[in-house]
């Protein structure tokens, strides 16, 4: 990543999504909630675009664990969501 300024916003996206994935795997989030919260972080075309270049990634890191499997699946749903009606908006 050449410009420094995308790498910072790719960085707090990323923070942004560790921390909604910590509170998720202590129990401090619903499956209800976390919709929500995936939701309204895939609001933030930053969020989005970060998902879209790492979002494979961290599916490939959840493989296997139960609780991360189903964090990344509510991302991973919220992204398509907002990526199907921003596309139909334009």
């Amino acid at each position: 990543m050449d410009d420094v300024e995308e790498y910072m916003r790719m960085l707090h996206a990323n923070k942004q999504i560790c921390v909604l994935s910590y509170r998720h795997r202590l129990g401090r989030i619903t499956k209800d909630k976390l919709d929500f919260y995936a939701d309204a972080l895939m609001e933030h075309e930053i969020v989005r675009k970060y998902w879209a270049r790492f979002g494979g990634l961290r599916a490939d890191e959840a493989s296997g664990d139960g609780r991360a499997e189903e964090f990344t699946a509510a991302l991973e749903k919220a992204a398509q969501f907002h990526i199907k009606h921003q596309t139909a908006a334009a």
